[in-house]
């Protein structure tokens, strides 16, 4: 999954705003060429995988919508679920339907291209003002336009591209603010019906990570009920340089959306820098040791997979397991953050005919390595973890 910005504007205000502005027209230009680096990106990660689902956030829709008459604003802020305070930089009500719009020309000129959304959201952090390309939304409005929208996807020949939202930060389960999101949408059914996918990010405050088990089950338990996924759309991941990755990086990160929240997707803030940062999980040219960790989930733990139950997940080495039930894979990722070796004994139940495991680490010395198969005999398995690793386990099960 790839995520993109949806932002500027499209162009000719007279005609947008009586609703004549057609697909075909659409101005990528008037976005500052923005536009066309993300379909361009998208083009290029197609040709490597036609399977890559491409998803859009708007940062901010046209100036003209917006009640500061500006994509951006004077400087940073917040807002509560319940009150835009004395915040401006928002869609003026009798834009609202115009903004509907705009984005539906936005998905049908991706559409057009070649470069299809499969999920798009109404705003980027919409409790967050920015002096960057940004705009808020209150829990009622949130509620208001993502009705409007799925509404006109559906009039206009898009029922098939999902909406997902709020997309507010973690940090602010346990302080009252996304959580007055969520329930402003679980409150109203036609709001519920609307949004397909509740996604959040994982920031303390928009730079700072805040990737841990308590935020990802907190706000799972926040959406239990409602029936819908739950995917973390940006998020902080800590740095590159061993053993980072598995002690509060990005291993740990997807450990805790994974296991802790039941996360069905999880995207990075970059794919990719010029330099180390806490950011992307690669350099323009070269894989780093956050790189190889993370793919001990992303090359095994595919689409279609269902997380199993694990236990302990959170103990002194850390386990997820996943099956693939369509072709029988398993996978196990466990995760030794400690300086001394640990062994892990593995009991497997329910998982049929599982004969062998193959063996992946990385450590300090070790870059995805295969190294080596642990035999499985009456459901159990046993490995002796290196200090400062994680393995993936991959095997098959009878079908």
């Amino acid at each position: 999954m790839c995520r993109v910005g949806m932002w500027g504007g499209a162009v000719g205000k007279k005609k947008e705003e009586r609703g004549e502005k057609r697909g075909e027209d659409f101005d990528m230009g008037a976005s500052g060429g923005r536009a066309q680096i993300f379909v361009d990106f998208g083009k290029g990660i197609l040709k490597i995988n036609p399977e890559i689902k491409i998803i859009g956030t708007v940062w901010s829709p046209p100036a003209w919508m917006k009640v500061n008459k500006s994509i951006t604003d004077k400087k940073s802020g917040s807002i509560r679920a319940g009150s835009y305070g004395s915040i401006n930089n928002r869609v003026d009500p009798k834009y609202y339907r115009h903004f509907c719009k705009w984005m539906v020309e936005y998905v049908k000129m991706h559409e057009k291209i070649g470069v299809p959304f499969y999920a798009v959201s109404v705003g980027n952090e919409v409790q967050f003002t920015q002096s960057f390309e940004s705009c808020v939304w209150d829990g009622k409005d949130y509620v208001t336009i993502i009705i409007m929208l799925r509404e006109m996807l559906d009039a206009q020949g898009c029922r098939e591209v999902k909406i997902f939202g709020p997309e507010t930060m973690t940090s602010h389960l346990y302080q009252g603010g996304t959580g007055s999101y969520v329930k402003a949408i679980k409150d109203n059914a036609k709001a519920l019906e609307a949004l397909d996918v509740f996604a959040t990010h994982g920031y303390e405050d928009g730079v700072k990570a805040e990737m841990s088990a308590t935020s990802s089950g907190k706000f799972r338990d926040l959406i239990e009920g409602a029936g819908k996924p739950f995917w973390i759309t940006e998020g902080g991941t800590g740095g590159h340089d061993w053993p980072e990755p598995i002690r509060g990086g990005i291993g740990n990160a997807l450990h805790n959306a994974l296991v802790a929240g039941d996360c069905s997707a999880f995207v990075p803030w970059q794919i990719t820098e010029n330099k180390k940062s806490t950011h992307c999980i690669m350099l323009m040219s070269t894989y780093t040791p956050k790189t190889y960790t993370a793919m001990h989930y992303s090359r095994f733990i595919r689409p279609g997979a269902r997380r199993i139950e694990a236990e302990p997940g959170f103990g002194s080495v850390q386990v997820g397991a996943f099956l693939h039930e369509k072709n029988g894979d398993v996978t196990i990722v466990a995760i030794n953050p400690n300086e001394q070796a640990q062994r892990l004994n593995l009991t497997l139940r329910n998982l049929k005919g599982l004969t062998l495991l193959k063996v992946y680490r990385t450590s300090a010395s070790e870059s995805m390595q295969e190294v080596g198969e642990a035999g499985v005999s009456d459901n159990k398995a046993a490995f002796d973890m290196t200090p400062l690793s994680i393995v993936t386990f991959s095997g098959k099960i009878s079908r």
